[in-house]
């Protein structure tokens, strides 16, 4: 009987600490820091499935212009890029106060742009463009290549 309550109580504390998430600091408006969320958002798979408003919108992977939405069933997890690479180049993050739009640049012809929406006072991924051709993200460009379809890659691998 005894080891029967010691092993629920651990049991019990097992599942405490998988579902216990430390809170993140907030700044000083009383929102989130968002760069503690950033950090834990690219480390921690479970946190960043919870801090992604699904349906997500996206530019569609087939390369059509057509509004696509990521669903939780297909995404994957999205790890922090390798700074140090000499193909990595990290955008300044603009602030746009409740938006935080973040852009990295692959081998300075393809680039990922992320949106994070401040919800509550918590950072969420709110849009999600996967890897694209950089002149795909220029107005003038689009324009251009309306009728064209051009993939879009999920992922840096």
């Amino acid at each position: 009987m005894k080891i029967q309550a010691i092993a629920f109580f651990i049991t019990c504390l097992f599942f405490y600490a998988c579902t216990n998430n430390p809170s993140i600091p907030l700044d000083e408006a009383g929102r989130e820091d968002f760069q503690v969320f950033r950090a834990r958002f690219y480390e921690d798979s479970l946190f960043q499935i919870q801090r992604i408003e699904f349906p997500l919108l996206g530019k569609n992977p087939d390369g059509s212009k057509e509004p696509f939405y990521w669903e939780v069933e297909n995404w994957r997890f999205k790890k922090a890029v390798n700074l140090e690479s000499e193909e990595i180049t990290m955008v300044p993050l603009f602030d746009m106060g409740d938006v935080m739009r973040e852009r990295i640049i692959v081998q300075n012809r393809f680039m990922i742009e992320n949106l994070f929406s401040l919800i509550n006072n918590k950072w969420y991924l709110t849009q999600y463009s996967g890897i694209k051709d950089i002149g795909s993200f220029s107005a003038k460009k689009e324009a251009q290549t309306e009728n064209a379809t051009e993939p879009t890659i999920d992922s840096i691998q």
